[in-house]
């Protein structure tokens, strides 16, 4: 009897190491996770940050876009008073020296 007693401690204490050390696994494997979870969520925040940034980005090119075809829209604009400034001061220098004689050949 005293010998099935000591192969029954010894059974019960080999059941406790085997949970002492599966414990301390689990403890670390726990720790593990709770560090590549962080690491995760930083990784998902740096994706985010980046893809923000992204979409601003190409909210800024869309609106420089808009601005340079604005620009250009304005540059004919102004290119066609031009043009027309010209056609006047052509004509109106024309006029003058249609009244006003060459004053060198005077």
């Amino acid at each position: 009897m005293e010998n099935y007693a000591v192969n029954l401690q010894d059974k019960i204490q080999k059941l406790i190491d085997q949970y002492t050390t599966i414990k301390k696994k689990l403890e670390e494997l726990q720790e593990e996770n709770n560090l590549l979870t962080e690491q995760n969520l930083q990784l998902i925040q740096q994706i985010e940050d980046h893809t923000k940034q992204g979409q601003d980005a190409g909210q800024k090119v869309t609106d420089m876009e808009r601005s340079i075809a604005e620009l250009e829209k304005e540059n004919v604009e102004l290119k066609k008073a031009l043009a027309g400034f010209e056609s006047v001061a052509t004509d109106a220098l024309s006029k003058l020296d249609d009244i006003f004689p060459d004053l060198e050949s005077l």
